[in-house]
């Protein structure tokens, strides 16, 4: 008798404990009665001038009616720099001269950003931004050096110093005004 005395109560317990058990994987507070929320889709932010090439951005600038003349559109075995398609690097680029500024009358040397400008276009935000980064600063180190530069996007538009600062920021409403 004393053994069952002390086993009945043990054998309560173990039954109160299975049952709390099995209510809470099942009861109200187990995971059918947790609501599961289905996370809606966000849309992917955009980045300006994704899927555009160095031409046509100097033909949407062109289009914004900028005084834009002759150009050169580089390729990785004419790029003067050698970073066209170098990892981290421009995946386009193109030089133009504007109008306004006179010709140097040297025309055995290449279209340079002094003669109008340049648009580097980079395959990541990143990219873009670590280049623009990297031109501002050597832009600011020097009065030899310095230039108009803007990034939107994907791309960083680099601007002849000859330019008034008005005319410099034209290009840069023209360039965030493109699709």
């Amino acid at each position: 008798m004393r053994l069952v005395r002390s086993v009945v109560p043990l054998l309560a317990v173990l039954a109160t404990l299975l049952l709390a058990a099995g209510c809470g994987s099942q009861g109200a507070y187990g995971p059918a009665a947790i609501a599961t929320a289905t996370p809606k889709p966000t849309a992917t932010p955009k980045v300006a001038h994704a899927g555009q090439s160095a031409p046509q951005i100097l033909a949407g600038l062109k289009a914004k009616g900028l005084p834009i003349g002759e150009s050169v559109t580089y390729t990785d075995a004419t790029d003067l720099n050698h970073l066209l398609g170098r990892p981290g690097q421009y995946v386009g680029k193109v030089n133009f001269k504007d109008t306004r500024i006179p010709d140097s009358g040297n025309h055995d040397v290449a279209i340079e950003v002094g003669d109008g400008g340049s648009i580097e276009v980079f395959a990541t935000q990143a990219d873009a931004t670590k280049r623009f980064t990297y031109v501002q600063g050597i832009a600011s180190s020097s009065a030899l050096f310095a230039e108009y530069d803007y990034q939107d996007g994907l791309v960083v538009l680099r601007v002849s110093k000859i330019l008034t600062p008005a005319q410099a920021q034209a290009y840069q409403a023209a360039l965030q005004a493109l699709p």
